[in-house]
């Protein structure tokens, strides 16, 4: 029984994803999401098969049928770590759906984000408006630990964030930090309390350097959106163990 019900929620994640990365590539571009999906260079709508999540691009060899050019891998790889993503969230929280349901929403707000930042480099606030009042009203009803702990990651992780946005600025004078980066991190905050909310920066930003470090990124744009995200997940189930060592070894 338990195969069957990771292999939906996996499934499931594999079709939300593909979902995300159509949101995440519309909305900023002000693209209706009820049209079917299509190449980016013909035109050409999918097929039924081609839009079965991760299938449809091993089908297709990783090119369109009709043009022969190629489809980014990204659309697969964000599918699959949705699948994942769900799959683990299912298996550690299932004793407590309410906090499945909180991190599953989180999890989508943070893949439609990164999605948008990989293409767009930017956050649409129309997302972060959808998903801020079901995030709020979800911790507020589940609460860390005391009730206002949400609350106050959120306003700590705005606060920092803007801060180093405005440290940035005067520094280097440009923008360091884009606006919709100090709007996601109050909904991070929500998510996380204050008691985790840096450590998701901290592991977002080491994982950010190693990247450029291996890859060689030291100029042009640096999506750092999908680093925050990567940070906001290590953050949300490792952090508190990582906490409680750290004050382990002080005492």
């Amino acid at each position: 029984m338990n195969i069957l019900i990771y292999s939906y929620i996996f499934i499931m994640g594999l079709v939300f994803g593909s979902f995300f990365n159509v949101v995440g590539i519309r909305v900023p571009s002000k693209e209706t999401l009820l049209g079917r999906s299509h190449c980016p260079n013909c035109n050409k709508q999918l097929g039924v098969v081609e839009l079965i999540p991760v299938v449809g691009y091993l089908l297709l060899r990783g090119k369109c049928k009709e043009c022969q050019s190629p489809i980014s891998i990204k659309y697969p790889i964000i599918e699959l770590i949705t699948g994942v993503l769900f799959l683990v969230s299912f298996i550690i929280l299932r004793e407590n759906m309410v906090e499945y349901i909180l991190i599953v929403v989180f999890i989508s707000l943070l893949i439609i984000v990164t999605v948008s930042d990989l293409y767009y480099q930017i956050i649409p606030d129309i997302i972060l408006l959808i998903f801020f009042p079901i995030i709020l009203g979800l911790r507020l009803y589940n609460p860390i630990d005391l009730w206002f702990d949400g609350l106050l990651g959120g306003l700590l992780g705005f606060i920092f964030m803007y801060l180093i946005a405005l440290y940035g600025k005067k520094r280097f004078k440009k923008e360091a930090l884009g606006g919709g980066d100090i709007k996601l991190y109050f909904i991070i905050g929500i998510v996380l309390g204050y008691q985790t909310v840096f450590l998701s920066l901290l592991f977002g930003s080491l994982i950010a350097i190693i990247y450029s470090m291996i890859f060689g990124r030291k100029t042009g744009y640096l999506p750092f959106v999908p680093f925050i995200a990567i940070g906001s997940i290590l953050a949300y189930f490792l952090g508190n163990s990582i906490l409680e060592w750290y004050v382990t070894i002080l005492s």
